[in-house]
């Protein structure tokens, strides 16, 4: 595999610094977590399963890097975005977790994930277009035009990761196999995969 991966998490935390994701902890005040890892958000997450309407909208504007999407996140009723995160964090496979999140007015495949990686680092990861594209990097043989089948599946994909719930599955599948080679955490790969597309870019 061509990318040094402990290296590239590295870099990435290197460009980390002021960028907290807000969450409630357990007396409903609004903390920040600074870890890249998420380690307090999840854990305040975990522990109630399920986030809050005002925490989408925090994880919206965080992933988004604005309030473009405030106007939909907020059309959401509090009582659906807490009942769509318990399944979703309950569900048996990433197509299905993410599905239940995209029900939601202004959630998309990249934000959903968002939603599922805060809340559970280890078992979910961030999708976007940086990332995914750092992905046929790691792995070449499946956008080798030898193989043209994987290379057209890889492409369609990419082409549609802003909003099929089949395409995260697919990114989680190879992330995982990535994560398990090189025994790091599906977050870090993801983090890897971002830094190393970003310095190419």
């Amino acid at each position: 595999m061509g990318i040094d991966f402990p290296r590239w998490v590295g870099k990435f935390k290197e460009q980390w610094e002021n960028k907290p994701i807000e969450f409630l902890d357990k007396s409903g005040r609004w903390r920040e977590d600074p870890d890249p890892l998420f380690s307090s958000i999840s854990a305040a997450i975990q522990s109630r399963g399920e986030i809050s309407a005002d925490e989408l909208l925090k994880i919206s504007q965080w992933k988004l890097q604005g309030k473009r999407n405030d106007s939909k996140i907020k059309q959401n009723e509090t009582s659906e975005v807490e009942r769509r995160s318990r399944i979703a964090l309950q569900a048996s496979n990433d197509t299905e977790a993410i599905e239940s999140l995209t029900q939601l007015s202004g959630v998309g495949v990249p934000v959903a994930s968002t939603v599922l990686t805060v809340a559970k680092p280890t078992e979910f990861a961030i999708i976007d277009y940086r990332a995914f594209r750092g992905l046929a990097a790691a792995k070449p043989e499946i956008v080798s035009p030898e193989e043209y089948a994987t290379y057209a599946e890889f492409l369609e994909h990419f082409r549609t990761y802003l909003r099929k719930a089949k395409t995260y599955e697919y990114y989680m599948t190879h992330l995982r196999e990535i994560a398990e080679e090189q025994a790091l955490s599906v977050r870090e790969i993801d983090m890897a995969l971002w830094a190393f597309d970003k310095s190419k870019t």
